[in-house]
C-alpha cells in the first residue's frame, strides 16, 4: 500500500452513495468545455448534456470523491466544506458548489453561493444513508 493509498483510505460505507454533478451551460460557453470541467474534479462521473443546457454526472462510488478529498486538504479548507455540508444537509442528503472556472483547470475551489462563479457553479449533491461517515472522511 503507497502512503497515498493510506492516508486517503476510504470508509466502508454501510449504505449506497449517489453523486450527482450538475452545472449549467451559459450560451457564451462551450457545452465541451463544461463536460471537461466536471470531469476534471469528479471521476468516473459520465457528465453529459442533458435538458439542453445542462452538464449532469452520476456516480456511485466514493472513488469519485478523491480528486476534492485531496485538493481541499492542500488548501486547508475541510473547515470550509464541513460548515457547508452540514448546512446544506437534509436527512441523508447534502450539496456544495465549486467554481467552474477554477474546475476547467482541474482546480476544486469550494463556493458558498452561486454568485462567487461568474459563469456559474458546479453543484455536487451527495446521498447517502451513512452520510455521517462519507462526511467525516471527505473532511475529517
Amino acid at each position: 500500500m503507497t502512503v497515498q493509498e493510506f492516508t486517503m483510505r476510504r470508509p466502508s460505507l454501510n449504505s449506497n452513495l449517489e453523486l450527482v454533478v450538475n452545472a449549467h451551460v451559459n450560451t457564451s460557453e462551450s457545452p465541451i468545455k463544461v463536460i471537461n470541467a466536471v470531469a476534471n474534479i469528479i471521476s468516473r462521473c459520465s457528465p453529459e448534456i442533458k435538458y439542453g443546457n445542462q452538464v449532469v454526472g452520476k456516480s456511485v462510488n466514493i472513488i469519485s470523491l478523491d480528486i476534492i478529498y485531496e485538493q481541499i486538504r492542500s488548501r486547508s479548507a475541510q473547515n470550509v466544506l464541513r460548515r457547508i455540508l452540514l448546512g446544506n444537509r437534509k436527512k441523508n442528503t447534502t450539496w456544495f458548489f465549486l467554481n467552474k472556472q477554477a474546475a476547467s483547470v482541474g482546480v476544486v475551489a469550494i463556493i458558498e453561493n452561486e454568485q462567487e462563479s461568474p459563469l456559474g457553479p458546479i453543484r455536487i449533491t451527495l446521498n447517502c444513508e451513512d452520510l455521517d461517515t462519507l462526511i467525516s472522511w471527505l473532511v475529517g
